[in-house]
């Protein structure tokens, strides 16, 4: 006889599928990447400020991974920023040590976007 526990109905092994749909969301009118890694930005992402466009760079970090590319760690540092999101390195480290700390977490050498505020993150963009 097995017992039903009640709380089985919202515990799941990884909230993976919500967070590739916000990735998605946050995405599609900004970016395209390829099986290799490789970021092209559309023209909706040269709308936006330097800071924004950091954030971005981490999301699209966050797709890489969700992906399952090899050869790629999400946590990113300013430098990296800079040169992948195509803006100053001034930029790069005030939206990620200043602007979007409270979105980001400082792990190893750089930042990555937490899962729980990919939500919030979408709707900073919206605006």
């Amino acid at each position: 006889m097995n017992k039903v526990d009640e709380l089985d109905e919202i515990f799941v092994e990884k909230n993976e599928t919500e967070d590739k749909k916000l990735v998605v969301d946050i995405l599609k009118p900004l970016v395209t990447i390829d099986n290799q890694g490789n970021i092209s930005f559309k023209d909706a992402y040269n709308s936006l400020d330097e800071m924004k466009k950091a954030l971005i760079y981490l999301v699209c970090k966050k797709a890489i991974l969700l992906r399952g590319i090899e050869g790629f760690v999400e946590p990113s540092g300013p430098a990296e920023v800079s040169k992948g999101a195509f803006i100053s390195i001034s930029s790069a480290k005030n939206a990620l040590c200043t602007h979007y700390n409270k979105f980001l977490k400082k792990e190893k050498e750089g930042y990555i976007v937490l899962n729980h505020n990919l939500r919030k993150i979408k709707e900073l963009l919206l605006k």
